[in-house]
């Protein structure tokens, strides 16, 4: 059986018709935002706001880098960014470390693009059972590393609502638990 987690009535944003959709556990809604002019990011960003403000429990597993004088004075590790930062216990950060294939004495800034995404989804997953996600910047290799990471996540019955650019759109979902959206934009916008 599969509870409803967020339901979403079909609006307009802009002049871009977002369909209606309803979120349910273990399943990820994907969608895919047309990537024309400067569209495609900004209303992602306007999308995870408005869909924030109807749940505010769905947190953005968004990038997070080190901006602060102590931070670069001190480099975060895995283990500081887990525990310190998200409040995971150590035998859990333990655990999504070797799930993600890093450790936890690695440098956060050190372990690429894609292990940083990856760690930044396991530990919104550990602690929330619904989150959003955005695929923006992430290559072709690294897409089916996340899609992995995401999937085992859904199939424990968690949530997610990812986005993506349209221009990326695979002829079929690498799982079955993923429902495609697709947004698309008016001809004259």
């Amino acid at each position: 059986m599969t509870n409803s987690i967020f339901h979403n009535k079909e609006f307009e944003l802009n002049g871009i018709s977002v369909p209606e959709f309803e979120l349910k556990s273990g399943k990820l809604i994907r969608l895919y935002i047309p990537s024309v002019r400067i569209i495609g990011f900004d209303l992602t960003i306007e999308l995870i706001k408005r869909f924030q403000k109807m749940n505010t429990d769905l947190p953005w597993a968004k990038n997070y880098s080190q901006n602060s004088i102590l931070e670069k004075l001190f480099p975060l590790t895995v283990e500081k960014y887990l525990i310190q930062k998200k409040k995971i216990d150590k035998q859990n950060a333990i655990r999504i470390a070797d799930e993600i294939g890093i450790k936890l004495n690695d440098k956060f800034e050190e372990i690429g693009f894609i292990n940083r995404k990856a760690l930044i989804i396991k530990a919104l997953f550990e602690m929330n059972s619904s989150i959003l996600i955005d695929y923006y910047g992430v290559d072709a290799i690294g897409i089916k590393k996340l899609e992995r990471i995401v999937n085992t996540e859904i199939e424990k019955g968690k949530t997610g609502i990812a986005f993506d650019l349209l221009e990326y759109i695979e002829e079929k979902e690498p799982f079955e638990n993923i429902e495609r959206i697709k947004i698309t934009v008016p001809n004259n916008a």
